[in-house]
């Protein structure tokens, strides 16, 4: 098995990827019978040893020591039989519609699409298939792409002011996809298909975007896009810092002119309105006036 994210090779009892960190959502189902049945398993041991206690005697203490190893036995195999079952019917299915994949796959890349590919990875639970090995190296890059664009473009960064701890957590974030993005596939654990020359210009072409998104969203200059593969972590963290609290900074000072903007107007408006109301009150009375003693005399 292995992990969505980045393809390292996963056991069925890992919870999370031991080379990225990410969740094994593969093996989400698998890990949640095994919790089923260990609870069930626990239950049951405690029946056991409750009934062997009111027999009082080595035969029952025997007995139930048997039945609990069976039944041990029988969860392990079950669990594993009912993993191995679906991840043959994924499989399957993904062979079936093999062709129907490639294509829609090969239409992102040639369209430059790559924010939709880690998606359409996930919506058709394509990650870890065996049928699609070939495409695992582009569709890890471009969920660190996807990644960046979550952080950058999918919070509130440019229309709020943001705390010093958020941006500290955001820039931690966005350091650690921007560090991935660098690595060599050629240098992993990549199928050799997933390496060619033509795969290996698709993930430059990934880092061009993120580039691109980072010079457009987080005030990187193209000096600091272009040296980001020769920079570490911690020099990456500290430019990102920098630069979302100078774009916090000037969304506060930007809502603070709006503030200050709609506050005048609204000034504004309610003197024109009072000037209005005592020059109409001041007609009226003159009309009032002349309607009663007659103009002559106003």
């Amino acid at each position: 098995m292995k992990c969505p994210n980045c393809g390292a090779p996963l056991k069925m009892e890992d919870k999370f990827c031991t080379y990225c960190g990410a969740p094994n959502t593969l093996a989400m189902k698998h890990q949640a019978d095994m919790e089923h049945y260990q609870k069930e398993f626990a239950e049951t041991q405690e029946e056991v040893i409750k009934t062997s206690r009111r027999a009082g005697s080595l035969t029952g203490f025997l007995a139930a020591l048997i039945i609990l190893i069976v039944l041990n036995i029988a969860a392990t195999i079950m669990c594993s039989r009912t993993w191995d079952i679906k991840n043959d019917r994924r499989n399957a299915y993904a062979e079936s519609h093999l062709d129907d994949y490639r294509e829609a796959i090969q239409k992102m890349i040639d369209e430059q699409d790559y924010l939709a590919l880690r998606p359409f990875y996930s919506s058709n639970r394509l990650s870890g298939s065996d049928a699609l090995t070939e495409y695992e190296a582009i569709v890890r890059y471009a969920g660190n792409l996807n990644e960046l664009f979550r952080c950058l473009c999918g919070t509130d960064l440019y229309s709020n002011p943001l705390s010093k701890d958020r941006i500290d957590r955001t820039a931690t974030y966005l350091a650690e996809d921007i560090i991935a993005l660098y690595d060599d596939p050629r240098a992993s654990y990549f199928d050799e298909e997933a390496v060619t020359d033509e795969k290996l210009s698709v993930i430059a072409d990934i880092r061009k975007q993120a580039e691109a998104m980072l010079m457009t969203y987080a005030n990187f200059t193209q000096e600091e896009a272009d040296d980001l593969k020769n920079m570490s972590k911690t020099r990456i963290k500290e430019l990102l810092v920098t630069n979302l609290t100078k774009i916090s900074e000037e969304a506060q000072e930007a809502m603070a002119e709006d503030s200050a903007a709609a506050g005048a107007a609204s000034n504004a408006e309610g003197a024109d309105g009072s000037a209005a109301d005592k020059s109409t009150d001041s007609q009226s009375v003159e009309a009032f006036l002349e309607e009663i003693i007659g103009g002559e005399n106003i």
